[in-house]
C-alpha cells in the first residue's frame, strides 16, 4: 500500500515540473528612416543665431554663428610649443573682414612678444581666415560642423529613440574642410574610415548635436544651442595687427 502511494506521489510531482522557458529573442535593430526629415532639421537661415562647440582629442573650439548676419566668432585656447605660454585666440568675421584678439598667460608675454591685448584687424593676404580657424569660412549655409554632409552620405539612418538618430558613414566621402574633424585625421584612417558610426540628436525639431566615434575609440562631438536667442557680435573699429601677431599665430 505504501509503495503504491509513493509511486502515485512521484507521478504527481513529475506532472508539476515547471515548463522550460522559451529561448530569449534576439533584439531587433531600430527601423531605418527617411533621411529627408533629418536633413530638414539641420540649422539654416531661418533658425537664427546660435552657439556651437566642437570638441575632440585637442582643445575645444567654441563660438557663435549667424547666417542671416554673415557673422562668425570663434574662440580657442592654444599652447605655444617650447614656451611656458598659453593663449586664448578669438576671431570674429562680419561679412568678409576678420578681427582677432589674443590673450596671453602669463600676461607678461604681451610685452615680451609685442602682442596687443585689444582687437586687431587681420590682413587675410598674410593669414587667410581659414588658416586661423577653418570654421571661420562657412560653406554650408549655417551648418558649422557640416552635419548635413555626414547625414547625406550615410549608409543608412536609424532612429533607436525619439530625437536620436544613428548611422554609419564613409568619412572619405564627406567634405571635411571646416567640419567636426580635420581632414588629415580622416586620411590617416585609410580603409578604416569606410564605416564609421555617428549619432545625431534633434531637440525641438532642430539638430542640436552630433557625435562621431572613430575605430580607435576617439570621439569627436559638436553641439549647437541657443537658436534665435544668442547675441550676435558686430563689426569692430580696430587697427591692423602687427607682424608679431602673424608670427605667433
Amino acid at each position: 500500500m505504501r509503495i503504491g502511494i509513493a509511486l502515485l506521489m512521484a507521478g504527481a510531482l513529475a506532472g508539476c515540473t515547471a515548463p522550460a522557458e522559451p529561448p530569449a529573442s534576439t533584439p531587433q535593430p531600430a527601423p531605418t528612416v527617411d533621411r529627408k526629415g533629418l536633413l530638414a532639421a539641420i540649422p539654416d537661415f531661418a533658425d537664427g543665431a546660435y552657439a556651437f562647440r566642437i570638441s575632440g582629442p585637442g582643445t575645444p573650439v567654441a563660438g557663435v554663428f549667424s547666417d542671416a548676419d554673415s557673422v562668425m566668432q570663434v574662440t580657442q585656447q592654444r599652447t605655444v610649443p617650447g614656451r611656458d605660454l598659453r593663449m586664448t585666440v578669438t576671431a570674429r568675421r562680419v561679412g568678409t573682414p576678420v578681427w582677432v584678439r589674443v590673450a596671453l598667460e602669463p600676461a607678461s608675454w604681451h610685452r615680451r612678444l609685442g602682442v596687443p591685448t585689444e582687437w586687431m584687424a587681420l590682413d587675410q593676404n598674410r593669414l587667410p581666415a581659414e588658416k586661423l580657424f577653418p570654421v571661420l569660412v562657412d560653406g554650408d549655409g549655417g551648418d558649422v560642423a557640416e552635419i548635413r554632409d555626414t547625414v547625406k552620405f550615410a549608409t543608412e539612418i536609424r532612429e533607436p529613440a525619439p530625437g536620436r538618430f544613428a548611422g554609419t558613414v564613409d568619412l572619405r566621402t564627406v567634405d571635411r574642410t571646416d567640419s567636426i574633424m580635420p581632414r588629415d585625421v580622416v586620411d590617416q584612417l585609410g580603409e578604416r574610415a569606410a564605416e564609421v558610426p555617428f549619432e545625431v540628436t534633434v531637440t525641438d525639431e532642430v539638430v542640436s548635436g552630433m557625435t562621431v566615434t572613430l575605430p580607435d575609440g576617439v570621439v569627436y562631438r559638436v553641439e549647437y544651442s541657443g537658436f534665435g536667442s544668442t547675441p550676435v557680435p558686430g563689426k569692430i573699429n580696430a587697427g591692423q595687427a602687427p607682424k608679431s601677431v602673424y608670427s605667433l599665430l
